[in-house]
């Protein structure tokens, strides 16, 4: 079973983090999809006050472990009262991806309601094709 846990050692992400060119000031975190032991894939991502924005996605071609690691970091903005979220994502197979999911769309880059996109997964579980 796959888990998403916020990882505070960013040594392994230390590459990455730097590929990004953020300013100093501008906190990065990251979380962890995990089966087991094993790292399935990661997110880097920072919270601002308006805001948060997702910066880069490694999910090794697993669309749910995707969906997982988004959906984890736009459950904790809304718990902070974040209602936005900004998706920095440079790879343009990732940016497809997104888009399939509906996180973006029509090559924009913001996603103005998180909530909208959250209630909407409730109701997959009332879709008998999804079940």
């Amino acid at each position: 079973m796959m888990t998403i846990l916020a990882q505070p050692d960013l040594t392994a992400y230390r590459e990455r983090i730097a590929a990004l060119k953020l300013p100093v000031w501008m906190p990065v975190m990251a979380s962890e999809a995990k089966d087991g032991d094993a790292v399935r894939g990661s997110i880097l991502y920072s919270y601002e006050p308006e805001q948060v924005t997702i910066f880069d996605v490694s999910d090794q071609g697993d669309l749910a472990c995707l969906d997982g690691l988004v959906r984890s970091v736009l459950f904790k903005a809304q718990l902070r009262g974040i209602g936005r979220a900004v998706f920095r994502v440079n790879d343009p197979a990732m940016r497809s991806r997104l888009e399939m999911l509906r996180f973006v769309k029509n090559d924009e880059n913001i996603l103005e309601n998180i909530a909208e996109i959250m209630d909407s997964c409730k109701s997959c579980r009332k879709n008998p094709e999804t079940t």
